[in-house]
């Protein structure tokens, strides 16, 4: 079993998180990396979790075959970010909680355009859009007119599995949300008149 955890950590309440899947199963895969509930992606720092160590040395010797080695200056960066891991972790919580209510009260005030129900975990919703001309129309429009970015469910194809056409996604994660959900509410309040 292979489980991505990058979000884990950042959950909206602590009671949420769940174990990761490497401590419930003697051959469960947990990756993890320091872009998403760090907040650090250009650092392209991860690592993977396994009690199995055949298959850790089967992943290292691909990781080698790919790549001799990371950037030193990730490296030093992320071992500093994780001596500071409370520390950072506690800021993107914050963060996320204050976004989520910023979103709350922003799809309250608009219900007839949006289902919006809150993750339980990470900083990425998926909102289903229920305007007249469509996620897609309303998604270009936004960004062309608005400067506020919204991926329509159709960059989410799956060869596996239908994706509802009318949902958009919102990520959370960072300190410029207020400001997004600001521009957007005025565009859509210049548009309604």
């Amino acid at each position: 079993m292979f489980s991505d955890e990058v979000y884990r950590l950042i959950e909206r309440d602590t009671s949420l998180r769940l174990p990761q899947a490497v401590d419930l199963y003697e051959r469960a895969i947990s990756l993890n990396v320091m872009s998403k509930a760090y907040g650090l992606p250009g650092l392209r720092i991860g690592w993977l979790a396994c009690k199995d160590r055949e298959m850790l040395v089967r992943f290292e010797r691909y990781k080698h075959y790919l790549s001799i080695c990371n950037s030193a200056p990730s490296e030093v960066l992320a071992r500093i970010a994780l001596k500071a891991r409370e520390r950072i972790l506690q800021k993107n919580r914050q963060i996320v909680r204050r976004n989520i209510a910023e979103l709350d009260a922003f799809f309250a005030e608009f219900p007839d355009l949006f289902d919006w129900k809150v993750p339980d975990g990470g900083c990425v919703g998926f909102i289903r859009y229920k305007g007249e001309e469509g996620v897609e129309e309303f998604t270009r429009r936004l960004v062309k007119e608005a400067g506020v970015l919204f991926l329509p469910a159709s960059i989410y194809r799956s060869e596996l599995s239908e994706v509802p056409v009318d949902c958009m996604r919102v990520g959370y994660g960072r300190s410029h949300v207020p400001q997004g959900i600001v521009a957007m509410r005025n565009w859509i309040k210049g548009n309604r008149q």
